[in-house]
């Protein structure tokens, strides 16, 4: 009997070290996440965007236009064949219109469409003082992506939205997240990668390339802390 509790007195604290141990490991590639893309006080200065780019999906030229305003509402603007659409979140509600999908007037989102959204309102990021957002972020271990070296982390918003995020392990950039989110009351995953870093004059760095399951979307322009009137969170034709 007493080796057994001797047994399991040891195993508990090697349970406890590997816990330790891997919530250092996530806090450390935090922490080298942000120095890399330009550190977290810069981040932290980050109001407004603005970014304009484009993509092909099935051949055909599609122009986007993101205005976003840091927690309050983001804008994407879509324009297909001289037809221009849009969606619209915000904190408590959002919007699609998309008269190249048939539709002919503005739509609400459905309540777990607004909540996968939200948190993409922070403009600074998972990252960013995430302890104080009650964000938790967990270490998983090593794993590859298209032939690179990556650690992978998985991220839990406070509201309980999931992401599964793969950090370079050689630069610390994140180079692909795997998002949760709930469609017609089913759980699905969609992924998105990350190329293309540049750093912007402000010191902070983008990813100007993203992949997203239509094709790949090229930014050719980020504008940082410029006005952005309110208005445009608003539903109009």
């Amino acid at each position: 009997m007493k080796l057994i509790v001797r047994a399991l007195i040891v195993l508990s604290l090697l349970v406890s070290v590997t816990i330790t141990s891997y919530a250092q490991k996530a806090e450390d590639i935090i922490q080298k996440h942000l120095a890399a893309i330009g550190g977290e006080d810069a981040w932290k200065k980050l109001n407004t965007l603005r970014m304009e780019g484009g993509m092909k999906a099935n051949g055909v030229d599609v122009s986007v236009v993101i205005n976003s305003v840091n927690m309050k509402g983001t804008r994407q603007d879509i324009t297909v064949m001289g037809m221009s659409g849009y969606t619209i979140t915000t904190d408590k509600e959002g919007w699609m219109y998309m008269p190249f999908g048939g539709q002919t007037a503005p739509e609400a989102m459905t309540p777990d469409q607004v909540k996968q959204g939200k948190y993409k309102l922070d403009l600074q990021g998972d990252f960013v003082d995430y302890k104080s957002k009650g964000t938790k972020v967990e270490f998983v271990g090593k794993d590859e992506v298209e032939g690179t070296e990556v650690f992978k982390l998985k991220v839990t918003h406070k509201d309980s939205t999931e992401k599964t995020v793969f950090m370079d392990a050689s630069n610390y950039y994140l180079i692909r997240e795997v998002d949760k989110f709930v469609a017609d009351g089913k759980e699905m995953e969609v992924a998105i990668d990350f190329s293309n870093f540049q750093k912007q004059p402000n010191g902070i760095v983008f990813a100007m390339t993203m992949g997203v399951p239509q094709g790949e979307v090229n930014f050719t322009k980020v504008e940082v802390n410029v006005k952005v009137d309110d208005a445009i969170f608003k539903p109009s034709k």
